[in-house]
């Protein structure tokens, strides 16, 4: 009986810790960001939003995309509803939603990984697939990224 009970622990411990790193599509994020508050996510069909010299938003959308008047409705450098304010030492991320362009969240990362993400960017918008752990109210902040997804 103990090994029974043993084998069904190791069981669940490994389709949970399976089930944590499968990455679900950006539009299942942000259809409930409110679901995930406190859990790892691991998040798709995203794209980096390119920054300027000045490490705001550029004009211009995703590749391949209608390129609406910046700060209008879907445009990926449309204002968001609440400003977003990284703690000290992060700076803000701009994330696209393909699957859900009206989706503004406020996402973040330590300063020298963004450098970095930024350098290999080229400062264009870039396909990605990002984890982050955080909450719907205060913010995302990324702990990993993969470009090119």
């Amino acid at each position: 009986m103990k090994k029974l009970t043993l084998l069904f622990a190791v069981a669940f411990a490994v389709v949970g810790s399976a089930m944590a790193q499968m990455a679900i599509p950006g539009e299942v994020f942000a259809g409930n960001p409110s679901r995930f508050n406190g859990r790892k996510v691991t998040i798709k069909n995203v794209e980096i939003v390119k920054s300027d010299a000045t490490g705001g938003p550029s004009i211009g959308g995703p590749a391949g995309t209608f390129q609406g008047a910046p700060g209008a409705a879907g445009s990926p450098t449309a204002p968001s509803t609440h400003p977003c304010r990284p703690p000290r030492g992060f700076s803000q991320v701009n994330v696209f939603f393909k699957g859900a362009p009206e989706y503004q969240g406020c996402f973040f990362m330590a300063d020298n990984m963004k450098t970095q993400l930024d350098r290999e960017c080229g400062h264009e918008n870039t396909p990605a697939q990002l984890s982050f752990r955080g909450d719907s109210r205060m913010g995302y902040h990324i702990t990993f990224y993969r470009l090119g997804m």
